[in-house]
């Protein structure tokens, strides 16, 4: 697959026993710091407005640039189902692949693109 760089993000850390996890709701807007292995530190600008997130890149890489949806979700408590996209190199064959989201706490979050890895992401203070 030449041309791709997706690498290996964070293991999956979703444990059922911790969605079920009651936690008060938490906003997610603004800017936040993800770390795209193979890449570097990204910041992303997170819209959270009902339970539906959306979050589009601030800064880029060479598969999706900035300006660009990263990924988005709904939410449903902490948890939630989306899709990410993923793209070849100079955002070629950009499309969204199923993911989930899971809030850890009102700092941090990670995104996982379902078969390729996850992304956490800590707020930009």
């Amino acid at each position: 697959m030449e041309g791709w760089k997706i690498g290996r993000f964070l293991q999956p850390i979703f444990h059922s026993s911790s969605l079920d996890s009651p936690m008060p709701s938490i906003d997610l807007s603004g800017d936040w710091i993800g770390h795209y292995h193979g890449h570097h530190d990204e910041v992303v600008r997170v819209t959270h407005t009902g339970n539906r997130v959306e979050v589009v890149k601030v800064t880029g890489d060479a598969n999706v640039p900035a300006g660009e949806v990263t990924f988005r979700a709904e939410l449903d408590g902490i948890a939630g189902t989306g899709e990410g996209q993923i793209a070849e190199t100079e955002f070629r064959n950009p499309r969204f692949i199923p993911g989930r989201l899971r809030v850890i706490d009102a700092d941090h979050f990670v995104f996982e693109w379902l078969g390729l890895g996850a992304v956490e992401f800590r707020r930009d203070v």
